[in-house]
């Protein structure tokens, strides 16, 4: 039986899983986002019931412990693909047959699992130990290789996350003066829990085969799970919309292979938007997007993206953000206002959105600025 620290928090894994699996259920969005984050909602309530289930459905283990693997296995996958729907400029495809092939396999060295005889499980699931026959010795080196794969899978399924939001965040780099309620940052913080969660799991394992269980391992895996299911129930919900129903209503595609704009048309249109931000002050508007711009200046959106990358050699984001932050320092030397009232005034949405961007055009903090020598900053 297991101990009421770990039954506590078992029982708040699960009542949080399956209240953000309803929310899921009842909400908005794609159905490949909700279809995708309810498998990830499933599979955690899958691995924190377990303790339950052996305090209070001892008979069940036997059965339930092969479920464990195949729901460990849609994990990975479940939580990528739920990225890349967020994250596509279009509709992304289908599964592939590499992210079912693990979840598929492991779902029929389940069903090997539970065809076994009950004696068989038990000694298996139970006492821990290997019963004669040839098929529980092909299911166990099964799932341990299966374990194995899925290591490596998942490091695979990490990097493909890091590579897909840093194309997405370059992308809305493009098309937004204010990114930081679309860059999905939270889903950074995720992926840090849901590493230290395979870390301890692995850590737990150990734990109760070599030392008895004694290390409070299994305790720590479930307050990082508590951690991740809060993370999603926050902000799942909340997350802004894929940036394809943008591409498409808003903005065509850039393409500028295809581009009939001159240099000439270019170095005017970058005249047009210096006069834009100079003269009409377009950096105040906190909700500025480049189909606001582009308007502004009667170009095309592509035109205005393909003018700053390769004329003025900036995205969109940065462009408006350097205007801003060239605003913002007379505020900052005047000492007159707070951080957060001169970000605001300058058409920042939030004081860390102005202070990230100020670290990163002048190299210092908006403080650092202003208690900076003023032969340095003309430097």
């Amino acid at each position: 039986m297991e101990n009421a620290a770990v039954l506590t928090l078992a029982g708040l894994c699960l009542g949080t899983a399956l209240t953000g699996l309803i929310a899921v259920l009842l909400g908005q969005g794609s159905r490949r986002e909700r279809r995708s984050i309810g498998a990830v909602y499933i599979a955690f309530i899958g691995m924190t019931a377990l303790p339950l289930v052996q305090t209070f459905a001892a008979g069940a283990v036997t059965n339930y412990m092969p479920l464990l693997l195949f729901m460990l296995l849609i994990l990975p996958p479940a939580f990528y693909h739920y990225v890349a729907a967020k994250t596509a400029k279009v509709s992304p495809p289908g599964l592939l047959w590499r992210d079912k092939a693990l979840p598929v396999t492991g779902g029929v060295v389940c069903v090997g699992f539970w065809i076994l005889p009950a004696p068989a499980k038990t000694t298996l699931f139970i006492s821990g130990e290997l019963p004669p026959g040839m098929l529980p010795a092909v299911l166990t080196v099964a799932t341990f290789a299966l374990i194995m794969i899925w290591l490596i899978a998942s490091f695979a399924y990490l990097v493909a996350i890091l590579h897909r939001l840093a194309a997405y965040r370059a992308h809305i780099r493009q098309l937004y003066s204010d990114v930081e309620k679309r860059d999905l940052r939270w889903v950074d913080v995720v992926m840090v829990l849901l590493v230290l969660i395979w870390a301890t799991g692995a850590a737990s394992l150990a734990d109760d085969n070599l030392a008895g269980g004694n290390l409070f391992i299994e305790e720590l895996f479930l307050a990082l799970i508590a951690g991740g299911l809060l993370s999603l129930n926050v902000f799942v919900p909340i997350t802004p919309p894929a940036p394809r129903s943008v591409v498409e209503e808003d903005t065509p595609e850039v393409k500028y292979a295809r581009s009939a704009l001159t240099d000439a048309h270019k170095a005017t249109l970058a005249a047009r938007l210096e006069a834009a931000m100079r003269t009409d002050t377009l950096y105040l508007d906190p909700s500025l997007s480049l189909q606001k711009l582009a308007r502004h200046v009667g170009a095309l959106p592509n035109q205005v993206s393909q003018t700053l990358n390769q004329e003025i050699g900036a995205s969109f984001f940065d462009y408006v953000a350097r205007w801003r932050i060239e605003a913002s320092k007379p505020l900052i030397m005047a000492g007159d206002a707070s951080v957060l009232t001169i970000a605001l005034a300058v058409g920042f949405n939030s004081r860390s959105a102005f202070y990230k961007a100020f670290k990163r055009e002048t190299g210092m903090t908006p403080k650092g600025y202003q208690n900076a020598i003023p032969g340095e900053l003309m430097t």
